[in-house]
């Protein structure tokens, strides 16, 4: 970056020793292009600290993800499929199993969910609704009614 600065700073005093301004039409084009490169090294310039600052500020964030994700999950079983397992706040909570009529899998909803209001529980793999607790009562495929 340094390079470019000094590179077109040179360009600049040679454009001033020359009098390149004074030269006619071409003087002036000459040497507004050159103005021109300037105010670019200089964007440039501030658009590779303003990266310099976003990855820092990535790797805090990365860094925090980890964190979090250390805490929230439970690296010492090994029998979950990739190597960590949700801690359970309320292991006494009773789940209620319910088959998507949209893309036929199952999904398993806390049941404590059923009771309260404002409640839309959809499916977790195509997004259909599959309880709405203002209807109070599970949506259903047409054939199933």
């Amino acid at each position: 970056m340094a390079d470019l600065r000094r590179r077109i700073s040179h360009l600049q005093s040679l454009t001033e020793r020359y009098q390149i301004k004074d030269g006619g039409r071409e003087g002036r084009l000459l040497a507004e292009m050159v103005e021109v490169l300037r105010e670019m090294a200089l964007d440039v310039e501030e658009v590779s600290s303003s990266q310099v600052e976003l990855e820092e500020y990535l790797e805090e964030v990365d860094s925090d993800l980890m964190s979090l994700e250390e805490d929230v999950y439970d690296e010492d079983d090994d029998d979950e499929e990739d190597g960590f397992q949700p801690k359970v706040e309320n292991e006494d909570a009773e789940y209620i199993e319910l088959e998507c009529p949209q893309c036929e899998l199952d999904s398993f909803y806390n049941s404590d969910l059923f009771d309260r209001t404002g409640v839309q529980l959809t499916c977790p793999h195509c997004g259909n609704i599959l309880f709405d607790s203002d209807e109070d009562c599970l949506v259903m495929d047409d054939e199933e009614l």
